[in-house]
């Protein structure tokens, strides 16, 4: 008799022991599974508001890039979690688009995607501003694209290193800095890129800048500039008043004898 009680008593430790290995019923499954994957509801833990448990983590599926609208549903290494869908890593900007491909593309600047998706360039032309065109436009001399892409010049006016003015000629020197030339970047130097501004050529053909970054006066940065604020060198900064950047970038005053006011160096 002892015997078979000692046999019942260990029959009963040894279900005790199964039932703890087994499923706890807090993620909803009211059988026990032997191979239950413990999850966050599991470990006793409420995933904040706006988040959902996915293995052990709280996530928020509507931007998490491996658990993007669905938990365990991954991005690829080119795309972003975007309102819960994988899209492809594209800067959000009319300058860019993925025009159906795999690749973004800069409307600006590629040949086959000149200012729109499928507006490819002729073999001996460039894309320059979104226009198919002979040569790369120069942003200090052409009036339709003066100091950047699409500043156009007013009736009457002329480009000026870069900036429209009524005068009949250029003063010689400048009173404005010259621009750099646009770069003449893509496999075959067809793609005219504003190095200054441009996702893909920031600061010199086929650097990159990140989604989440800019391009800023050739510098990638995270900096975001509002107002009157312009990137300089990647730093916001106010051309109305910036004695080292007056007007524009890198146009300096004299510091002995000029203030910026306006976006002019004017004489103290």
């Amino acid at each position: 008799m002892t015997n078979r009680i000692l046999a019942l008593l260990g029959m009963v430790v040894s279900l005790a022991a199964y039932g703890a290995c087994g499923d706890d019923n807090s993620d909803g499954d009211a059988g026990s599974d032997y191979s239950d994957v413990r999850d966050a509801a599991d470990e006793g833990r409420t995933c904040p508001t706006g988040q959902e448990p996915c293995g052990t983590e709280c996530v928020i599926l509507s931007s998490s890039p491996d658990h993007c609208g669905a938990c365990d549903n991954a991005c690829a290494s080119n795309e972003l979690c975007v309102s819960g869908s994988c899209e492809l890593d594209c800067p959000l900007s009319s300058e860019y688009d993925d025009c159906g491909g795999t690749e973004c593309a800069g409307l600006l600047s590629d040949p086959d995607n000149c200012g729109a998706c499928g507006t490819a360039c002729g073999a001996t032309e460039v894309c320059s501003c979104g226009v198919c065109t002979d040569a790369c436009a120069d942003i200090n001399t052409d009036a339709t694209n003066c100091g950047g892409c699409g500043l156009a010049c007013g009736s009457g006016e002329q480009c000026c290193c870069g900036g429209c003015t009524a005068d009949a000629t250029c003063p010689d020197p400048c009173q404005m800095i010259p621009l750099p030339d646009q770069l003449e970047c893509g496999s075959d130097g067809r793609a005219c890129a504003d190095s200054r501004n441009h996702m893909f050529n920031c600061g010199a053909c086929d650097t990159s800048c990140e989604v989440t970054q800019a391009c800023g006066d050739g510098v990638c940065t995270t900096e975001t500039c509002t107002g009157s604020e312009v990137y300089c060198d990647g730093r916001c900064t106010n051309l109305l008043s910036s004695s080292e950047n007056c007007g524009r970038c890198s146009n300096a005053c004299d510091p002995a004898t000029e203030y910026c006011f306006n976006g002019e160096c004017v004489r103290s």
